[in-house]
């Protein structure tokens, strides 16, 4: 089968599914209104808003919800059986499903950041148009490095249970100051949009830590994916 092929019932999963739907328009409208509030009291800002409200919980709580609708509920192994009993590879089938994960979830992420970012922005920040795409590029490969890192939780334990355990490793982690928090995609989204670098990566270098992240999880994922 081709990936197109196989990406077809963990994106319909991540349609279908309420929980997924409910933690997108949940998360942004509470973030959107924490924005409006602070903006009311004439203390909204781009970066107070993006590292206050949207990193810590924003991004990586819908991402975790996005990664579990696409799994169907399960840990990987057991979400691709349904391709593999028409005899399709598990492991290609846990790589597209993954695929999916981290699409839905840079898009998602990508379009919440957007909407905090239009409203939080006051004179003193940067060009509207400026921020807005360093933002959603940011959002968006912080989204998918945050997704591929929960897929491979997935993959871990009879029931996926490790996507939990890597939810709560990529927050006390991202809190350490130590080379610790150079291998959670948290630490680097946040040097991304603005915030502190990791120990002492330039941005450019966290993009790319970024990118091996979500290379790395996905790949350790389907590799994990044996039947």
């Amino acid at each position: 089968m081709s990936t197109l092929a196989l990406a077809r019932l963990p994106a319909a999963r991540l349609v279908r599914t309420r929980g997924a739907a409910v933690a997108l328009v949940g998360w942004t409208v509470l973030a959107l209104g924490m924005t409006l509030l602070a903006r009311h009291e004439n203390t909204s800002s781009v970066d107070g808003v993006l590292l206050g409200v949207y990193l810590p919980f924003v991004l990586p709580l819908m991402t975790y919800a996005i990664v579990g609708a696409a799994l169907g509920g399960s840990g990987i192994t057991t979400a691709v059986r349904p391709l593999v009993r028409f005899g399709a590879s598990p492991r290609a089938s846990a790589l597209a499903t993954g695929l999916v994960a981290a699409l839905g979830s840079a898009v998602a992420c990508a379009l919440t950041a957007a909407v905090l970012v239009a409203a939080a922005h006051n004179p003193l920040d940067p060009p509207l148009g400026q921020d807005l795409a360093l933002t959603v590029y940011a959002a968006a490969l912080g989204g998918a490095a945050h997704a591929a890192f929960f897929v491979l939780g997935s993959a871990i334990g009879t029931r996926g249970g490790g996507r939990s355990a890597m939810l709560v490793i990529n927050w006390v982690c991202g809190a350490s100051p130590s080379w610790i928090s150079a291998f959670v995609p948290y630490t680097h989204t946040r040097s991304l949009l603005g915030g502190l670098p990791v120990v002492t990566l330039s941005e450019n270098a966290s993009a790319w830590s970024l990118a091996a992240i979500i290379a790395v999880g996905l790949g350790l994922s389907a590799l994990r994916v044996r039947r």
